[in-house]
């Protein structure tokens, strides 16, 4: 049997809150339930987003969680996707279409600069016209209609390269099986198996955490009054007061520490989202 080989992918823009500890709790339980390797990649393609700051915190709450990793894989900021771009020519275009163009069409991008022959712009990849089944590790198969996606932009006009193209380049090159996330990015999955499929890679496994979510039904985040790890730490909380609250999102009983928790974890016993979470008043 090969090696399982996962990842935590924190993004240095924001604080880690408990939406993402639920994530990051299942990648590393699953890892480590297979006796694999688990590596940190810091996801800061967008450069003008990513904060030193907030990367320190990020990296100090997952390691007072006890969610340690074997090794850190170079930083997306250092990478070169450049090549990965140019195996995907055949299967990209140039796009002028703007954002605002997009929302007034409906929101989904109609291909429209497909056939247009432009030389500058965003660079899209053409998507085909079908049906895409995601295997998920909890929920089985997930059908969705690649026309409900809308080509993806691989590199923007400015030339930041986006998120689809660099999270499948870099776990391509970093060698990743099994990748875990939260529901929000399933039918994301789709679209990157296509660009998968287009580098002739074997993509990895798939497993989607449920999606947390406020007394308002959207993602956890500030506008609502989610409070962050570092928050609840200055506060008091301990690693098993966090346990508490998230392992019941994976179907697990709370522990007070994540590694007594390894032996339980199975991944169809993850549960699905939206799970309603009160932040708690500090």
């Amino acid at each position: 049997m090969s090696l399982i080989v996962g990842r935590l992918a924190p993004t240095p823009s924001g604080r880690l809150h408990l939406g993402n500890v639920c994530a990051f709790a299942a990648a590393w339980l699953s890892v480590r339930a297979q006796h694999g390797r688990l590596l940190l990649r810091i996801e800061d393609v967008d450069r003008a987003r990513a904060n030193g700051e907030v990367e320190a915190s990020l990296r100090a709450d997952l390691q007072w969680l006890g969610l340690e990793w074997d090794a850190e894989t170079p930083r997306q900021s250092a990478r070169d996707y450049a090549p990965v771009l140019a195996a995907l020519a055949d299967r990209t275009y140039y796009c002028a279409c703007t954002r605002a163009e997009i929302q007034e069409g409906g929101g989904v991008y109609p291909g429209r600069c497909r056939a247009r022959g432009l030389r500058d712009g965003a660079i899209r990849f053409h998507l085909p016209d079908a049906q895409i089944a995601v295997h998920d590790r909890a929920r089985g198969l997930h059908l969705v209609d690649l026309a409900t996606m809308g080509d993806p932009v691989l590199r923007r006009r400015d030339g930041l390269y986006a998120y689809n193209l660099a999270v499948v380049a870099d776990d391509r090159s970093d060698g990743v099986t099994e990748v875990v996330r939260g529901e929000d990015l399933l039918d994301q999955t789709a679209v990157q198996l296509c660009l998968w499929e287009a580098l002739g890679a074997e993509p990895p496994t798939w497993l989607h955490t449920p999606l947390i979510v406020g007394p308002d039904g959207r993602k956890l985040s500030k506008s609502h009054g989610d409070v962050h790890v570092g928050e609840l730490r200055e506060a008091g909380w301990t690693p098993a007061d966090i346990w508490r609250q998230v392992l019941p999102w994976l179907g697990l009983e709370p522990v007070p520490r994540i590694d007594q928790a390894i032996p339980a974890f199975r991944a169809t016993s993850v549960r699905r989202g939206p799970i309603m979470h009160h932040s708690p008043v500090l």
